[in-house]
């Protein structure tokens, strides 16, 4: 079965970049630029989603309020938040993780997210390195 997660950034260039490397080790990948279309595509679709990557800031509502809000939905949903050095004091605010696995600092590479995924999700699947063929 395939592993799927909703990966949530307003920042189109960096949600496509995070798809094609998510998509590129077999995970299916639901997406949402806002808190809004994130929130509706959980509802429809929570059953299927392990994991939320989300960036912490967000038009609207941030990633913090969307992950406490989902996980009042499914309390056992994993999530990874994306953010530069700004969202890790939103994050304290409202008592979501900042350091550890938990988060993780932007800029970062494509190699750094699939690990930091595979280590939230428990996999111990050897991750394919962006540049190997």
């Amino acid at each position: 079965m395939q592993t799927k997660v909703l990966a949530v950034d307003d920042e189109s260039a960096e949600l496509n970049l995070m798809c094609i490397a998510l998509r590129g080790q077999n995970y299916g990948v639901f997406v949402a630029a806002s808190y809004r279309d994130a929130l509706n595509t959980f509802r429809m679709h929570h059953e299927e989603i392990s994991l939320l990557i989300t960036d912490v800031a967000l038009p609207g509502r941030n990633g913090c309020e969307l992950a406490r809000d989902l996980l009042q939905i499914d309390p056992g949903l994993k999530v990874l938040f994306i953010s530069g050095p700004t969202g890790a004091k939103i994050c304290r605010f409202y008592n979501m993780p900042v350091t550890g696995q938990d988060f993780l600092q932007k800029p970062f590479g494509m190699d750094e997210l699939l690990n930091r995924v595979g280590k939230i999700l428990g996999l111990s699947v050897p991750i394919r390195t962006m540049g190997a063929s």
